[in-house]
């Protein structure tokens, strides 16, 4: 259960408002599309912030927000590579029974985060569908994905992120979640020998889960 570490993440985001920074100074000819691949992946980032400081995610997006891209979202290159992730989300909700949920939430909350902090950013045709796509796709698969363990989902994220905290209620055992976990390969032990992978969080839907 362990993933990137409050570093790592704060690395990535440093990195992409700094080459933000460095095309909207340059006014370069591919700044739509850098622009929007830029935000997209501060974004992703937060996504995966896991249970860390929500008021230190919540200031990036207040960065974000005061950075001046807004005018660099909406031409035809931005929404291609919106579209583009947005589609690339739906192809893991379609693997949202095995090992595609954790992913494809992720690309769901970085979409969302998009669209709150700049409302009309889907603005194409092909973006509205892609998106459309996604939620169709999220929505199909809802009520048997592989659940999350709380750490996993962003402290930040509001309720109305409804896709973190599905299937409800939760009744898969600990068995099954590591089977999903690992393609099958986590062995056929005794009763609870998948016990490892419960989070420890009294939170959590594993504290309680069946072995």
């Amino acid at each position: 259960m362990v993933g990137e570490t409050h570093a790592d993440l704060v690395q990535q985001i440093e990195e992409h408002f700094t080459l933000l920074n460095g095309m909207l100074a340059a006014g370069r000819e591919d700044g739509p599309g850098t622009a929007m691949d830029a935000v997209l992946k501060v974004y992703a980032a937060l996504a995966r912030w896991g249970a860390r400081d929500p008021a230190e995610a919540q200031a990036f997006g207040t960065r974000m927000k005061q950075a001046g891209v807004e005018p660099f979202l909406l031409g035809e290159r931005a929404q291609s590579v919106l579209g583009s992730y947005a589609s690339d989300g739906e192809i893991y909700a379609l693997r949202g029974r095995t090992d595609g949920y954790l992913t494809a939430c992720q690309h769901r909350t970085a979409v969302q985060a998009l669209q709150n902090d700049f409302p009309g950013v889907v603005s194409s045709d092909w973006a509205v569908e892609s998106v459309d796509d996604f939620d169709e796709a999220l929505r199909d698969v809802a009520d048997d994905p592989t659940p999350m363990h709380r750490g996993q989902i962003p402290s930040w994220a509001p309720k109305s992120h409804w896709w973190w905290w599905q299937p409800e209620p939760v009744t898969m055992d600990m068995r099954e979640f590591g089977d999903r976990l690992y393609a099958g390969d986590l062995g056929r032990g005794e009763p609870g020998s998948a016990d490892w992978l419960r989070c420890g969080d009294k939170k959590c839907w594993c504290y309680t889960a069946p072995g």
